[in-house]
């Protein structure tokens, strides 16, 4: 079958791999949608020294079971679901899988990373998936294309799980790409009063613009960031401050424009040393709470389901691209070269 792959030389290629075959403990899925997600793109752009190659790409997915292994059937999957799943798979027998935070398990593996990934026509399942819960059922009312976007929703809600955003909340979120407009959505949907977007790209600052309505987009090339969050806050500063983005320097500006008491993600992972960028006397003297965040977990997941079921959230609206696995890297080249919101793959 053709497939997304990272080569043994570390390179992202189209090649020919093996279909995955059946045995007593797996599950196969047909890939019906997949979707390219930031961390698919930091890869394209700089590689990946936690990916072991030779290795499928991708991890956001939704699609049909084909087959289901005599010793997983009791776990109440069937030929035909249709199904999704939280890519990040703990191993089901630690203190943090134990306590619901198996997205911190210290043995995680992860689809795209340990396990092959969904940038391709079939998926295995592996047993410990099934066993610990990180394959959903899709509910017919949700396309395939829009519940490839529960995942990466399903990771801004983990993240803003931290962050006890309510009623009349300032909250500045950095980057405003698919995961910054859902991070804004996700706010007003709890009760924010004011939710900017800090973007330095026109074109998502405008997409932001009208995917959300009542944000307000700050673009930090044209406005002083911190003068207009002082500005709209009568000199407080934020209550919430989000970085949706993989740039240092907003680590540091976010503690600036945070009020005190002040609650902020760290949300985007960093491409280099993630040293240096906090001020610890600003932490401490502004009694600021800072949060990290990784991936999600199958419960989360099934709430951003459940909010789609109820028309609380569209995601789909981001989608602005449709690729094959033939013209897979013209996905990425757009998010690279046209700041294209989603790319969704149908292999």
């Amino acid at each position: 079958m053709k497939a997304y792959i990272m080569n043994e030389k570390r390179e992202l290629v189209v090649a020919e791999r093996p279909e995955p075959a059946e045995k007593k403990d797996n599950i196969i899925a047909k890939i019906c949608s997949a979707s390219i997600c930031g961390t698919d793109m930091r890869t394209f752009l700089k590689g990946n020294q936690k990916i072991d190659p030779p290795r499928i790409m991708g991890h956001e997915f939704a699609g049909k079971i084909l087959y289901v292994g005599e010793e997983l059937k009791k776990y109440g999957f069937e030929k035909g679901d249709r199904v999704t799943i939280a890519p990040a798979i703990g191993c089901g027998e630690c203190y943090y899988c134990k306590n619901g935070h198996t997205n911190m398990c210290d043995s995680l593996e992860t689809i795209g990373f340990q396990y092959d990934g969904v940038f391709t026509s079939l998926i295995e399942i592996p047993a410990k998936a099934v066993k610990n819960g990180n394959l959903i059922h899709l509910p017919d009312e949700i396309s395939y294309d829009d519940a490839t976007l529960i995942e990466p929703a399903a990771c801004a809600y983990n993240g803003q799980a931290y962050l006890n955003i309510h009623e009349g909340d300032t909250v500045v979120i950095y980057g405003s790409g698919m995961i910054g407009c859902i991070h804004a959505e996700l706010a007003f949907a709890k009760g924010a009063a004011q939710v900017f977007v800090v973007e330095p790209v026109e074109k998502r600052g405008k997409i932001a613009l009208e995917k959300v309505p009542g944000v307000q987009w700050i673009n930090p090339l044209t406005q002083n960031t911190v003068e207009v969050v002082r500005e709209k806050t009568g000199g407080r500063g934020a209550d919430v401050v989000i970085t949706a983005t993989s740039v240092p320097s907003v680590h540091t500006e976010a503690q600036i424009i945070a009020a005190k008491c002040g609650r902020i993600s760290l949300f985007g992972g960093l491409p280099v040393d993630g040293k240096g960028y906090l001020d610890s006397n600003a932490i401490h003297y502004k009694e600021l709470q800072i949060f990290g965040v990784h991936a999600t977990t199958a419960a989360y997941m099934k709430v951003i389901m459940d909010m789609m079921l109820h028309h609380k959230l569209d995601a789909k609206k981001y989608i602005e691209k449709i690729v094959t696995l033939d013209n897979v890297e013209e996905g990425f080249v757009s998010i690279r070269d046209e700041n294209t919101m989603k790319v969704v793959i149908h292999p």
